[in-house]
């Protein structure tokens, strides 16, 4: 770990530390004394020289303390820069590889662990991963650090008095499942069986919680999908009903025009998408063009970048549309074929848009948005949007992404390819590698899975709003009497921070909580028990993300290691737990079904060389992944024909040539023959949606859906009363709050940095090191107006919106001042909009590691008794963690780039769109305050 020589760092003990040993090195040589002891005038060495020479001899060769347990990840020299056959060449001979996919971030791409003598040596890519290509960020590097935390919890533990004090005692795993299957047990029998919610973060074993849960007979699993990606995949469900998520060919485009998508460092494809977009730029030569309100590291390797005010995207694709359409640069034949009204109509509904309005409205030249949406037309049809949070993340962004959808439509780039394309699955083929069978769904409604609110949440497939979890059990709307939280942070990554903390320690609204997480993270800090879950190099799961390769590949997670401690995976947990609870659900969860025959039992299919392995699992096993090389990719698969048996006993409407069979849509006359064309109510792409109008108004959609094929479903009865008007077009919606702004206002917005997620990665030293504080970004000429320079502290209020405030009263979120303020420091930079001031939400942990909380040493106190801390030592962070939080964080002690960052979600409100339930994390005004 590299510390710099300008940090004032003062260590326990006496061991110097490398700042230490590099003013004694540049002293000495300037002495002349490096390497020996030179003789004085008289003939004897001076003391001052002697005692220099022991103190940097001392330094040279104090080892690094390690415990018991060999700890990768650690450097097992025998101090600083002393350094014997280094590095070491026997230290990977014999190492075996083992195949897995990582789970740091939303990617999962396809990695190798290096494994000798039972431990985990080195994490690389696998090349045989399709998706990722043997690529891997920081994140997958720093995995090390993840396995082999010496604060790992290895052992279950149940607290001690109140929640929340910090009390915990070791218990047995025979005790811990006796104990949650009393709990559930009673659920059962109080007949409120939604009163059992789980809750997960990022999870990709939905195969064995779905199992898990549908046999006990609740439907309340809840996710984090809204404070992530609803409102775009809302806008691409509108277009396509088939898919939520698109997949730019950006391998093979020549035009890439990025709305707010920071591919390069956090997008949700983000190692498989960023590697195609610069193959395409530097192999095909596609041009790549970003607005954002910050200078990511996508925007700032751009070729051209624009800065618009927050939240007008779909301003700026509104008025391209309307270049595109005036200036006759549209693909006439492919609209008049595939979208499903005329340009005219379409033509009535944007003309208002102007290039003109779109500067006034976003700050970005009429001329420079009448020159890219030239320049992109003419490189259709291989031309793409690329967009994410940064155009979604806002309250109107589900029209902002419907806007820049519609550039595609318009340039004919849609399905071809190096245009805009999608895939029939977000994952795995779940038709041609269907997970084992397990019991059916249950009909238990559940308010918190669907909440009536929102509009588009749940009718394609279910994305719930997970950002209203603890206001509706504050304000009294559900109960829970067991809640299951599963690789979640809430307490940091929810917004509004102070009302999740005061719904976990109500007893009345939760009864019991038991935490599955393998860290004493800030969401297991208010559980009554929480239970060591491996890491993702210690289970199985079979796994895919959206394929860039626009062909369904398979990936295997499989365990490279034992489990360290008495850690399990979920698979191990909830079967034991089922055949606790009793009441039928032992069924589902036969003992002679292990977790590797259940694995060989889904992958049976995968196609192998019967030369080379005796079934689909040792194939798996020994490269990774598999892709059908036969399979074509997914271009075009509207024009895929309808062969005769397709056709026997199908209906043709005259009017429309969509093609019906039994009621169900299952094509379109196109050019004379039957082609599969779109899977929605006109089997084309839907610019205008009668569906989501009559979704809004809570009407009867079932002819929609039944004409169009694909999976979904009308808005429930439990609805009614919460209708809105929502307009069938493309358009744009203002944000009320951010008219007007006083001088002291800005829009706050968040942001990842390429060596975090969101919650889950302050614990790895090696990206810790990296980026461990958060500052406010802030523009020069802002902070002139208000009178700050570089390393001012401000204190910030956030608002609620008075906007959502205005569109549902009946979430009772209010419009004033959150109550809780933000004290943080600020860096002047005109990589911000003057607008905005822009905060990373990956930081400001007050537990989850001392890493996290950048503590050379802590008091893990009775937590101590889950852990294996006498046994796992990493010495290296505490001799070298040159970002301790020494100073505290008060602005009166601060030292620049020391400690462990903010937590921007304590002012940032509780802001669900109510046309989808995505969190508008990029809309939340602010006051600014500069403190003295």
């Amino acid at each position: 770990m590299n510390r710099p020589v300008s940090d004032e760092v003062r260590h326990p003990a006496d061991v110097p530390t490398r700042r230490d040993l590099l003013r004694l090195s540049a002293a000495l040589a300037a002495a002349g004394t490096l390497g020996s002891c030179r003789s004085t005038g008289s003939g004897k060495s001076t003391p001052s020289r002697e005692k220099n020479l022991e103190v940097w001899k001392r330094g040279r060769g104090t080892p690094y303390a390690t415990g018991d347990l060999k700890m990768p990840g650690v450097c097992q020299l025998p101090g600083p820069y002393r350094k014997h056959k280094f590095p070491d060449p026997d230290k990977y001979r014999g190492a075996k590889p083992v195949h897995g996919m990582c789970q740091l971030c939303s990617t999962v791409c396809g990695i190798t662990g290096w494994v000798k003598d039972g431990r985990v040596i080195k994490v690389d890519g696998n090349p045989a991963d399709p998706n990722s290509r043997g690529r891997m960020c920081a994140r997958g590097q720093a995995a090390l650090n993840h396995l082999y935390h010496p604060e790992r919890l290895l052992y279950p533990l149940a607290r001690v008095g109140k929640r929340g004090e910090g009390r915990w005692r070791r218990i047995s795993w025979d005790e811990a499942y006796d104990m949650v299957a009393s709990k559930l047990q009673a659920v059962q029998r109080s007949g409120k069986l939604e009163e059992f919610a789980f809750h997960q973060g990022r999870s990709r074993s939905n195969d064995i919680v779905q199992r898990f849960l549908r046999a006990f007979g609740t439907n309340t699993h809840l996710n984090h999908r809204g404070l992530c990606s609803a409102a775009r995949r809302a806008a691409n469900l509108t277009y396509l009903f088939e898919s939520d998520w698109d997949l730019g060919d950006y391998e093979n485009a020549k035009y890439i025009l990025n709305f707010g998508s920071n591919m390069f460092e956090a997008h949700q494809g983000h190692v498989a998408g960023a590697q195609r977009v610069q193959r395409g730029r530097f192999e095909n030569g596609a041009k790549l063009v970003t607005f954002d309100v910050r200078m990511s590291n996508t925007a700032g390797n751009s070729d051209e970048f624009y800065m618009p005010f927050p939240g007008t995207d779909g301003a700026i694709a509104l008025a391209m549309a309307h270049t595109l359409i005036q200036e006759k640069l549209y693909d006439d034949q492919f609209f008049r074929e595939w979208a499903n009204c005329g340009i005219d109509a379409l033509w009535e509904q944007i003309k208002a848009y102007t290039p003109q309005w779109a500067e006034k409205t976003s700050g970005v030249s009429a001329v420079v948005i009448q020159r890219i949406a030239r320049e992109f037309a003419a490189a259709a049809p291989h031309a793409t949007t690329m967009c994410n949070r940064g155009s979604s993340a806002h309250i109107n962004g589900y029209y902002n992404d419907r806007a820049i959808g519609l550039l595609n439509v318009l340039v004919g780039s849609v399905g071809k390819q190096g245009g805009w394309c999608w895939m029939f699955t977000g994952g795995v083929d779940g038709k041609r590698f269907p997970a084992p069978k397990g019991p059916p769904s249950p009909k238990t409604p559940s308010i918190l899975v669907d909440p009536p609110e929102f509009v588009l949440s749940n009718v394609w497939n279910q994305m719930k709003v997970g950002e209203i979890v603890y206001h509706y059990l504050a304000k009294g709307r559900a109960k829970m009497q067991v809640y299951m939280t599963y690789n979640l942070d809430s307490p940091l990554t929810w917004p509004e921070t102070d009302v999740t903390r005061a719904v976990l320690l109500d007893e009345e609204k939760i009864g019991f909580h038991v935490c599955i997480n393998p860290f004493l993270s800030e969401t297991a800090s208010f559980a009554d028990l929480v239970l060591p879950w491996t890491t993702f190099m210690e289970r199985w799961d079979v796994d895919a993300r959206g394929a860039y390769n626009l062909k369904p590949y398979l990936s295997m997670r499989r365990p490279m290691i034992e489990p360290l401690g008495e850690s399990k995976d979920v698979r191990e947990i909830l079967p034991e737990l089922a055949r606790r609870v009793g009441g039928g659900m032992e069924k589902w969860f036969p003992k002679e079904l292990d977790q590797r025959s259940y694995m060989a039992e889904w992958v049976k299919n995968v196609p192998f060389d019967r030369a080379k392995y005796t079934d689909s699992m040792a194939f798996l096993e020994d490269v990774g992944a598999y892709e059908d090389p036969q399979q074509p990719r997914y271009y075009q698969p509207y024009l895929r024909p309808l062969d005769d048996k397709a056709m026997k006993g199908a209906q043709v409407d005259e009017k429309t040539g969509v093609i019906t069979k039994a009621g169900k849509g299952i094509g379109i006359m196109y050019r004379g023959k039957p082609v599969v064309g779109f899977k929605t109510p006109s089997r084309k792409l839907e610019v205008h949606s009668e569906f989501v109008v009559m979704t809004a108004r809570n009407q009867d959609t079932s002819a929609l859906i039944a004409r169009s094929g694909a999976k979904a479903k009308r808005r429930p009865p439990s609805h009614a009363g919460h209708e809105y008007e929502l307009s069938p077009w493309p358009t744009y919606m203002q944000i009320e709050e951010h008219v007007g702004l006083a001088d002291d206002q800005l829009v706050m917005t968040s942001f990842k940095w390429n060596v975090h997620n969101h919650g889950r990665t302050a614990n790895l030293k090696w990206c810790s090191e990296i980026v461990h504080s958060n500052p406010a970004w802030i523009h020069p000429d802002t902070a002139a107006r208000l009178g700050l320079k570089d390393g001012d502290w401000v204190e910030l209020t956030g608002h609620r919106s008075k906007t959502i405030d205005k569109l549902s009263k009946s979430l009772q979120l209010g419009s004033g001042p959150i109550e809780r303020k933000l004290q943080i420091p600020v860096v002047v930079t005109r990589g911000v909009h003057p607008r905005a001031i822009a905060i990373s939400n990956s930081l400001g942990h007050w537990a989850y590691t001392s890493v996290a909380q950048a503590l050379v040493r802590r008091e893990s106190g009775s937590a101590r008794r889950g852990m294996d801390a006498d046994r796992m030592r990493d010495a290296d962070w505490e001799r070298n963690m040159w970002w301790e939080a020494r100073g505290g964080a008060a602005p009166n002690n601060w030292v620049r780039n020391t400690g462990p960052g903010w937590a921007q979600n304590q002012i940032l409100p509780i802001a669900p769109d109510v046309i989808s339930g995505q969190q508008s994390f990029h809309d939340t005004v602010v006051n600014v305050r500069k403190l003295s």
